[in-house]
């Protein structure tokens, strides 16, 4: 329920505060498991994708967000599972993998971490090891524009700018390379 209140708040803010638009919706399966894989640029951006996802979608969040216990309950309630951004946190590559497995929908942001001047880091290996555990997965790409401009790191609150977001085609990884 908690999930739903702040998705509607989030619409309601986002809409015209970063002028929030999204292409591509309809490619989304509604019924199935997808593992969004996005850019990441910015605090915004779980929340203003999720806001575009048809039902709800599952986050991975670094672990440090839920050292304060109500901020940690509240990012449960909306389904952030938190992982360990040192080494390989198996347990939380478990959790998403089992999320995944009952068919519900998952967003990583493979780059780890925001990034700190706009452009695309390297990928992170736990989204290798996710899609080796579960190969039938669909794994669907996002780009989100306009999140670094809107709150950058360092920037204590956002501002207003215009937010796009884009979700590609869906595709499977397997082991004779990608299949659409």
């Amino acid at each position: 329920m908690l999930y739903y209140l702040c998705k509607i708040l989030l619409l309601l803010i986002a809409r015209p505060f970063f002028r929030a638009r999204a292409r591509g919706v309809e490619k989304i399966p509604v019924k199935k498991a997808i593992l969004f894989v996005s850019n990441h640029a910015s605090f915004l951006d779980p929340p203003l994708i999720g806001m575009f996802v048809p039902g709800r979608v599952y986050y991975m969040g670094k672990k440090e967000l839920f050292d304060n216990r109500l901020f940690g309950w509240f990012l449960g309630q909306l389904g952030t599972i938190p992982i360990r951004r040192t080494g390989l946190d198996r347990e939380g590559i478990r959790i998403c993998r089992d999320i995944l497995k009952s068919g519900k929908s998952l967003l990583v942001f493979p780059e780890g971490t925001r990034t700190p001047d706009g452009n695309l880091r390297e990928m992170k290996r736990g989204i290798a090891l996710l899609t080796q555990e579960i190969p039938e997965i669909d794994l669907m790409p996002v780009y989100i524009d306009g999140t670094f401009k809107a709150w950058p790191r360092g920037r204590k609150i956002p501002k207003p700018a215009k937010v796009s977001v884009f979700f590609g085609d869906s595709f499977k990884i397997s082991q004779k390379g990608v299949a659409m």
